[in-house]
């Protein structure tokens, strides 16, 4: 088949074995098609698994050590104070800057804001607090506007009210999806890059209502998956042939048991103090800390070479650094108040130093160590958490194994034995570059 065009729908929070299930019980024939003909694989994330994280690293094709964007939040240059990193502070052009000549459509991908000018059109994904910056060329805000188009449900409200946010998440779906098709017949494109977010607010709400048919909402939920799966039919069949169809996911889900916070804990082990005694964000942090967390589970040693009140030499940061690997390493969750855990359980499946992570020019401004929870504890790093381990309202939890990968060609999974979303990019330019 000679591919002209690369279509690339992403399903935010999707793991691969919630689609592999889903898709054996009969409830995604399409997605089954697709997959069953071409390749359908697990995927490794980056670290830390947050959208901001992985979808800078699937449109760079580049780690976070290249791109610079560790988190939803980062810090200041020296300053233990918090920055918003926003698509203006990614290191590395996005695929579709690469691609000298072709015109591309980007709508929904999160981490486009502001949106950027290129050949085409972009609709930024979340986080996108101002409309009117979110959508290039600028002509089209009227025409979205028209449809009600919303570039993420309204979680705050769906956290206390399920109901509203179940009409919102298949309302929200089908404005995106009139978008997306929409755009995919009016506007000339080579590559069209079209991501769902739904699925993980889904997920984070509602993942206890797969597995349970008496759970008030899994019908709503299997619903939701087929509605995903004819929207990806629909978008296929449209676009024909001569496409390669990449769908893929930028980190996984599973069952959340309990969150855990980390500066709680860090304060609990000596390493942490703060300058008042209810401190409400970071910017608290006594000088004398040896150490802090960020979200979600980032840890900074409190080193002089990067921050101005920084008072540790080389030698006391890599001795604090390996304290804090072999301690944390080392934790059950019943030595944080949680007894209804397997006695042999560990709290976090590893701690990593940052050089083990990242690799390139931004290595210097990650974490120095990143802390990977076990299945079911959802690493968090609040300030003002009245414990160690909360539980909450949310039933799911991202993880940064367990994504998938699907492209409509059988030969796609040969190119190499283990799949990361940096190599994504990989599949885009070989077909338009």
């Amino acid at each position: 088949m000679d591919v002209r065009k690369v279509l690339v729908l992403g399903l935010d929070g999707v793991p691969y074995s919630l689609l592999r299930r889903l898709m054996e019980s009969g409830h995604l024939p399409a997605l089954a098609e697709i997959a069953g003909s071409g390749t359908f694989l697990p995927m490794e994330t980056a670290l830390p698994p947050v959208s901001s994280v992985a979808w800078a690293s699937f449109m760079t094709g580049a780690n976070p050590g290249e791109h610079g964007i560790f988190g939803f939040t980062d810090l200041k240059d020296r300053e233990i104070s918090l920055h918003l990193p926003s698509f203006d502070d990614l290191r590395r052009p996005p695929v579709w800057q690469t691609l000298p000549g072709k015109k591309s459509v980007v709508v929904n991908l999160p981490f486009t804001y502001p949106a950027r000018p290129l050949s085409g059109v972009l609709i930024a994904g979340f986080v996108a607090p101002i409309f009117e910056r979110s959508v290039y060329p600028e002509s089209l805000i009227p025409w979205l506007q028209s449809k009600n188009y919303r570039v993420d449900v309204d979680s705050v409200r769906g956290r206390q009210d399920r109901a509203f946010l179940v009409r919102d998440l298949f309302e929200t779906l089908s404005v995106h999806e009139e978008v997306m098709l929409s755009l995919a017949r009016s506007e000339p494109w080579d590559l069209f890059i079209g991501v769902i977010t739904g699925t993980d607010r889904l997920h984070h709400f509602f993942f206890d209502a797969f597995d349970d048919e008496n759970h008030r909402w899994h019908s709503h939920f299997l619903e939701y998956y087929r509605r995903i799966d004819a929207f990806v039919d629909g978008f296929v069949r449209r676009v024909g042939h001569g496409v390669r169809v990449i769908l893929l996911s930028d980190h996984g889900f599973t069952r959340l048991k309990w969150q855990i916070y980390l500066n709680q804990l860090l304060r609990s082990m000596g390493y942490l103090s703060y300058v008042r005694p209810d401190p409400q964000s970071i910017h608290d942090v006594h000088p004398s800390a040896r150490a802090f967390a960020m979200d979600p589970g980032r840890i900074y040693v409190h080193g002089s070479d990067r921050f101005r009140t920084g008072f540790l030499g080389p030698v006391a940061i890599e001795e604090i650094k390996s304290q804090l690997k072999s301690k944390l390493e080392r934790l059950r969750p019943v030595d944080v108040g949680i007894y209804d855990a397997e006695s042999d359980e560990r709290l976090f499946a590893e701690v990593l130093f940052k050089e083990e992570v990242y690799t390139g020019s931004c290595t210097d401004l990650a974490p120095d160590l990143v802390v990977i929870p076990s299945r079911g504890y959802d690493v968090k790093a609040a300030v003002n958490a009245p414990s160690v381990a909360m539980k909450d309202i949310f039933t799911g939890m991202h993880t940064h194994d367990d994504a998938f990968l699907m492209v409509n060609d059988p030969s796609a999974g040969e190119k190499r034995s283990k799949w990361h979303i940096t190599d994504v990019a990989g599949l885009i330019t070989e077909v338009l570059a």
